[in-house]
């Protein structure tokens, strides 16, 4: 079986959709009994990450442009042609979108709905491209696949046309690397929160830096804020702020090694954001015992169930207070923690990447 995935929309730092991508290709690679061939559509940038995967001779590369705009042109007009040149079987569109004029059997990932329910948090053409080409994708599509069930329930009720297709295949933690093999808990924690995510507006880093001003010199002590991810679009003002206050450290992004240590140093991750449709940092903060906050809405509350301090993201002093039960209650620490570890075990790598195939070697017999 022949079966091309478009990797044309990773490149620059690593986000979510990209360790999505990266982590079943690998699971795929490892697996020497899986007898597919593979074509994965991908610029230069999205060559060398998905590279991170280990691929193996079942996989190969065809170059798309670098371009962002003309890659938008380059998959609706030029992937099919490669689609039908190689022979393609079952093709996989790994980010929202599908060559909507190819007669192969498809299956697309919706990762979130950001698009058509958070639109001001988005570059202008954004708005107007993902929400149409995601409604013809979804509805060409044989199959979906949603990251949480939060995503499938949106899309069942923004998009109709995915019901009775979808499948919902959850992220899992990753193995990040680390110079230092002691585990957390035989670790000095830091004395800092951590915050990890692109910095865009959907992640809510205004309201979390507010609520961070709020708090008086006793119930913050030394403990600083620490900002780590690669900076994202709309968030000039954003950057200026980080600039001018000497209780937080903006690391930009960082390595997989350097965000291991950090997150194995921190007392507590913070992740408010306004909306996620997995929200990555949340599993890998409870896999590894670490005391978490996040938002009360969607994907959030439903991965970090039972196991995390969860916080209105709108409201600056629900945060706040967030903050203050971290920082004052060391016994919710250790509960948190322990919580955490064992909801971590709900999610598998290893499970995703086996129902991903099972669903689009189905496609090929349908």
């Amino acid at each position: 079986m022949r079966i091309s995935i478009d990797a044309t929309g990773l490149g620059g730092p690593k986000t979510g959709t990209s360790v999505y991508l990266i982590e079943i290709l690998s699971r795929w690679s490892r697996n020497t009994s899986i007898n597919h061939e593979f074509t994965i559509f991908a610029s230069e940038k999205a060559v060398s990450l998905c590279s991170e995967a280990g691929l193996d001779h079942r996989f190969r590369f065809v170059r798309a442009p670098n371009n962002r705009h003309i890659r938008v042109i380059w998959q609706q007009l030029m992937m099919p042609w490669h689609m039908r040149r190689v022979g393609i079987d079952v093709h996989w569109g790994t980010a929202f979108v599908l060559p909507v004029a190819s007669q192969r059997p498809m299956a697309v990932t919706i990762h979130d709905l950001t698009f058509q329910l958070f639109p001001e948090v988005h570059e202008r053409l954004k708005r107007f491209y993902f929400p149409a080409i995601m409604q013809r994708s979804v509805a060409k599509a044989q199959a979906v696949f949603a990251v949480s069930r939060s995503t499938e329930t949106d899309l069942k009720r923004i998009i109709p046309a995915s019901r009775g297709k979808t499948t919902v295949t959850l992220l899992a933690a990753r193995e990040l690397g680390s110079d230092s093999q002691a585990p957390r808990d035989q670790r000095n924690s830091g004395d800092y929160l951590l915050f990890v995510g692109t910095l865009e507006p959907r992640k809510n880093l205004p309201r979390l830096l507010a609520a961070w001003k709020m708090l008086d010199d006793v119930t913050r002590g030394n403990t600083r804020l620490v900002i780590v991810g690669a900076t994202g679009w709309m968030v000039s003002d954003l950057l200026q702020s980080l600039k001018t206050n000497d209780t937080i450290d903006f690391l930009g992004h960082v390595s997989d090694s350097s965000l291991e240590e950090l997150m194995q140093g921190a007392r507590a991750l913070l992740y408010p954001s306004l909306y996620e449709g997995f929200g990555l940092p949340v599993v890998e903060a409870m896999a590894r015992g670490i005391p978490l906050l996040t938002s009360n809405t969607g994907a959030t509350a439903e991965i970090a169930e039972g196991a995390a301090i969860l916080v209105d993201p709108t409201n600056v002093d629900d945060i706040r207070g967030g903050l203050v039960r971290l920082l004052t209650e060391p016994e919710l620490l250790g509960a948190l923690a322990a919580q955490g570890r064992e909801r971590a075990k709900s999610f598998s790598w290893e499970r995703t990447a086996q129902l991903t195939l099972e669903t689009l070697e189905g496609l090929k017999r349908a």
